[in-house]
This record gives structure tokens, sequence and C-alpha cells, in this order.
């Protein structure tokens, strides 16, 4: 795993540093198949690394600023946990998740949340 995050920070932006990440499978409207990979959340927006399935494929890379994602939830069902996410108008699912840290993951996503659409002076007004 630590050769997945590695990878990671390669595509991190300057002065961006990564909260908590799992490792989980996407699913989404242009993926045929769950696409292993690493789900992260970093102080400036949500990445989602996955994982070529060969040598000859290009691994995929895909962001979520915070301002966009209009609704996430952790779900549980027969085959374990899922996140729901919906990011504008589209739909992701994450599933396969692998670790024991899924309640502090969602945590600080729902912290950085809470920042980006109420802003530091409407959650602590000034008197």
């Amino acid at each position: 795993m630590s050769s997945i995050i590695n990878s990671l920070g390669t595509v991190l932006h300057e002065e961006e540093n990564i909260i908590e990440c799992l490792t989980c499978s996407l699913v989404s409207h242009y993926c045929l198949a769950p696409l292993p990979g690493l789900l992260a959340a970093t102080n400036k927006r949500l990445l989602f690394y996955g994982l070529s399935a060969s040598e000859s494929t290009k691994e995929l890379v895909e962001e979520f600023a915070y301002i966009d994602i209009t609704s996430i939830k952790e779900k549980r069902g027969i085959t374990g946990k899922h996140i729901h996410m919906y990011y504008n108008d589209d739909f992701f699912k994450f599933q396969q998740i692998e670790g024991m840290n899924m309640f502090d993951f969602m945590a600080a996503v729902k912290e950085k949340l809470c920042t980006i659409t109420n802003p530091a002076k409407e959650r602590y007004p000034v008197r």
C-alpha cells in the first residue's frame, strides 16, 4: 500500500496533504467493472487513484472538489461497506473498502465539506 501512496503523491498539488485514505474499488457510469484503487481525502479535495490493470494501460486519477460534492454517505450492505457520493450530477460508488479507518475517513471528509460550505465567519459569528 505504501507504493500506492507514493504514486498518489505524484498527483498532489503544492501544499496539499493526505488526511485519510482507504483502499477500495470505484463503480461509476464510465467503468465497465469495479476499478481498484485508493480513495484519499486531502486538505483540498478527494482523489481516487485507480490502479492500472496492466503495463499497457495508464492509471486513472479522478479528483473531486469538496465544493461540488452534493452528498456523501456511508452505506452498509450484504457485501460490506460502501460510500455513495453525488458529485455535481454524477453518482459514484466506492465499494470493497478495506481498512478499519472508514469512520475516520468519513469524519475527515464531512469536516472538510462543513468548512467549505460554511466559512468560519458563518460558523463562529463575531459578536
